[in-house]
């Protein structure tokens, strides 16, 4: 439970530290990072301990830092229910994130710092496919221009 709240907490000042308009830019991001990463051959990423997971954060940081001129979609500000779309977004993209950082270290590890349970609900299959696809279902309902 403490570890959600610190999630819900992280989620807060990831939002307001980003803001709306980048939000969706690293969503994407976190999507090609991760599809990189699929396509680079395991003896690569065997080199290090956790170069997985080093190389998802370059990853994710060089493509933020360029994203700006690669995407063009935003988390609109009109009508009530702004600040409430820019928390549930910030939360479903910290949760991605935390999912696929919490995929690539050796669960053994992790699970001196976390509960099984906690583990579960990110690292988990089905876990996995929620945080994949809960982020984009939400960005296809709130990206919405008027025509």
């Amino acid at each position: 439970m403490s570890l959600f709240l610190v999630l819900v907490a992280i989620s807060l000042m990831f939002g307001m530290f980003v803001g709306r308009f980048r939000l969706a830019n690293i969503l994407i991001n976190v999507y090609i990072a991760v599809a990189i990463l699929t396509a680079i051959p395991e003896n690569f990423l065997n080199l290090y301990a956790n170069s997985n997971l080093l190389l998802f954060l370059l990853l994710l940081t060089v493509l933020t830092i360029i994203g700006d001129s690669l995407f063009d979609i935003h988390i609109p500000s009109s009508g009530s229910g702004f600040f409430g779309r820019l928390v549930v977004m910030s939360f479903l993209e910290v949760g991605l994130i935390f999912s696929v950082i919490i995929s690539m270290v050796p669960s053994d590890k992790l699970l001196e710092y976390v509960s099984q349970n906690m583990y579960q609900y990110f690292a988990s299959p089905s876990a996995k496919i929620f945080w994949m696809i809960a982020p984009l279902v939400f960005l296809f309902f709130i990206n919405k221009r008027s025509k």
